[in-house]
């Protein structure tokens, strides 16, 4: 009897690991028409300019939306590698998808989402679409603490790809097509209405805590400049979570690991953003590009590389 219990428990195991992989394999049709392209594009170029040194920024969809990468390249005479996409990708993906491709010397700009819960470290629903659909080796590089966390979206996953199966090339902002040569979102976009309002911690979990404290040793150990700034974010939001986005910055500076710009450069008005609190029209966008080109220049002028 004991012996048939555990044949019915391997047979189970066996059964919800094949149905899992099944599920990964799926591929999300409107994905792969989609701006998250970006992930196989950024890591294409990487693979290119592998032994060259380069500046690669490392955010959400803020840095997709609302950087311009040809002027930073042609200011900081370097080539520019935007690897931004959808920030349910998590945090820790965004940088290690690419790490072993970055180069000593490299410049990293990291400016994710305030966002700093585990949802945001690990992913959400977005992870599984984006790397089922662009780079499933990337699943390698998941710890097993992030397949924990995680494991509940694999079949939402599944269904929202069955839902998109018919899904056809389309236009916009959010197209393949809107992608540049840098990473960017390059549709030209100006300034609609939108009511999302965003509730921030003024702190981080002990894991995602230890994430960034760990892309910091990394960096250094490895000859990368780090190079961390807050996101771009509208004035009605900021000024709604100010207490919180000092708190956390407050909390940032006490665990050795600040923002090396002050969140308010970084703030601008509600009529330079687009569809949301972090996605800011073309003109916006390179309005925070020259701040974010100052604040580079300040770091290296000042040694601080």
């Amino acid at each position: 009897m004991r012996r048939f219990i555990v044949k019915i428990l391997y047979f189970l195991i066996f059964s919800i690991a094949l149905a899992t992989f099944m599920m990964l394999m799926v591929k999300n049709e409107w994905s792969k028409n989609s701006h998250e392209v970006n992930v196989a594009f950024a890591y294409k170029k990487l693979e290119e300019l592998k032994d060259t040194n380069k500046i690669v920024i490392v955010s959400g969809s803020n840095g997709a939306f609302s950087i311009n990468s040809k002027i930073i390249s042609e200011t900081m005479s370097m080539p520019v590698i935007n690897t931004s996409t959808h920030a349910g990708i998590g945090v820790r993906m965004q940088f290690e998808i690419y790490k072993d491709l970055l180069k000593k010397g490299d410049i990293i700009v990291f400016c994710p989402e305030y966002y700093s819960s585990q949802s945001r470290l690990y992913g959400e629903g977005a992870l599984f679409r984006i790397l089922s659909t662009h780079i499933p080796k990337a699943y390698l590089k998941m710890s097993a603490k992030q397949w924990r966390h995680t494991f509940k979206y694999i079949a939402p996953h599944f269904t929202e790809s069955l839902k998109a199966i018919n899904c056809k090339p389309f236009e916009g902002p959010y197209s393949a097509r809107s992608i540049n040569k840098f990473g960017d979102i390059s549709y030209k976009r100006g300034p609609q209405e939108f009511k999302t309002t965003y509730n921030f911690k003024g702190n981080m979990d002990k894991e995602t805590l230890s994430y960034y404290q760990y892309l910091h040793d990394y960096s250094k150990d490895h000859g990368l400049y780090l190079v961390y700034l807050p996101p771009c974010l509208n004035e009605s939001n900021f000024f709604h979570q100010k207490n919180q986005i000092d708190s956390l910055t407050f909390f940032m500076e006490q665990n050795e690991i600040p923002f090396q710009a002050d969140p308010y450069r970084y703030v601008f008005p509600d009529s330079l953003f687009f569809d949301t609190p972090y996605h800011m029209t073309t003109k916006g966008a390179e309005l925070r590009t020259l701040v974010l080109i100052d604040d580079l220049k300040q770091l290296i002028d000042t040694n601080h590389f």
